[in-house]
């Protein structure tokens, strides 16, 4: 994971066009949010930083949007982010078992399959 960076030079960091996940944070210190991007990681964290919430970001691309939602679901459970209400989503069209071990919702997915 790379980071903390300031927003404001996304362009700077974020130079692959690639999925990816991030963590972004009004303190640089804490993950007040995690997301992911299924295709372009830059588009992502330009449409956050947009809204104007965030001050910094942490990132990581990955080779697949279902690997981004992996690392999304792992990074939750791990950070535990103020910002997201809910557990993310799989992909559309995507199998969405979380991989974090004790998850419920990974729980869910595997009994409906």
């Amino acid at each position: 994971m790379s980071g903390p960076y300031n927003l404001k030079y996304i362009h700077l960091f974020v130079t692959e066009v690639s999925p990816g996940t991030y963590i972004l944070s009004r303190n640089g210190r804490m993950a007040d949010r995690v997301g992911r991007a299924d295709r372009n990681l830059a588009d992502g964290l330009h449409r956050e930083a947009a809204e104007g919430k965030y001050r910094y970001f942490w990132f990581e691309y990955t080779p697949s949007a279902a690997e981004a939602h992996g690392l999304e679901c792992t990074w939750f459970h791990r950070y535990h982010p103020t910002d997201n209400p809910e557990h993310p989503n799989a992909p559309l069209g995507a199998e969405g078992a979380c991989p974090v071990k004790g998850c419920q919702v990974s729980a869910v997915a595997h009994a409906r399959g």
